[in-house]
């Protein structure tokens, strides 16, 4: 895999930028600018933008019955550390005893709405709230069984030993992104802040995202959701009993 600052050091060939003896220490103004903003940047757009396969993409699975019940009758649970969002997939949140979706609610008055009056059937419903390091989710009829929850995680290096993380901290880190993505996006901020020709790398970070993005989510090969958030009477009943 690729140590983060031998790609820093790509980078700075391509930005005219005199490469430091560490990247890690660095402390004049342009290497700093390349390390800690414009990279910084571009991972950030990166994880925002793409559902990145493991070890970026992840799944944690959640127990009915097992958190604290809240006074709207939902169930909070604590998510991962290092969660920074859902994937952006209908089946993000799954019912696993029940085989089918858990439908986002995205605003507070629908929730609000949701739980005072109530719903019948087995379907179950979500949000999530909180802040970097602190996310929950609160599920609406939980009732029991287990909920696997696909996201993407914050931690976009490794150590030398493999624990990931989410700041550069030795020589010997690892890149856990596309080396090509991560500096394709960097030198294009770089050089689009200090005036100076970046179209062509531009155009190529948009194009490698566009790739990346379909590849991931398989556009080309077979959707499983529909065209909208739309609830369907084969998602309030059981698989198996659909399939008998």
């Amino acid at each position: 895999m690729t140590t983060i600052v031998s790609a820093l050091s790509r980078i700075a060939r391509q930005c005219s930028v005199r490469e430091p003896s560490s990247w890690v220490t660095a402390t004049r103004d342009d290497q700093v600018e390349l390390r800690d903003d414009f990279m910084a940047e571009t991972i950030d757009d990166i994880l925002s933008r793409i559902d990145l396969p493991s070890p970026i993409g992840k799944q944690t699975t959640v127990t009915g019955g097992l958190a604290p019940a809240q006074a709207d009758g939902s169930e909070r649970f604590s998510l991962p550390s290092d969660f920074l969002r859902l994937q952006r997939d209908e089946l993000a949140v799954y019912d696993n005893l029940l085989d089918t979706r858990c439908v986002p609610i995205t605003s507070d008055g629908s929730w609000k709405y949701l739980t005072d009056a109530g719903l019948a059937g087995a379907m179950k419903y979500y949000r999530t709230q909180g802040y970097d390091g602190n996310w929950t989710i609160d599920l609406y009829r939980m009732s029991g069984g287990d909920i696997t929850i696909s996201y993407v995680s914050k931690n976009w290096m490794a150590d030398s030993g493999g624990t990931a993380g989410d700041t550069l901290t030795a020589d010997t880190d690892v890149l856990l992104l596309p080396r090509r993505l991560v500096e394709a996006g960097t030198v294009w901020r770089f050089r689009e802040r200090r005036g100076l020709p970046y179209e062509g790398k531009h155009v190529e970070y948009e194009a490698l995202v566009a790739r990346l993005s379909n590849d991931y989510r398989g556009r080309r090969v077979v959707s499983f959701g529909g065209p909208g958030p739309k609830v369907k009477w084969t998602d309030l009943v059981p698989a198996s009993l659909i399939k008998s």
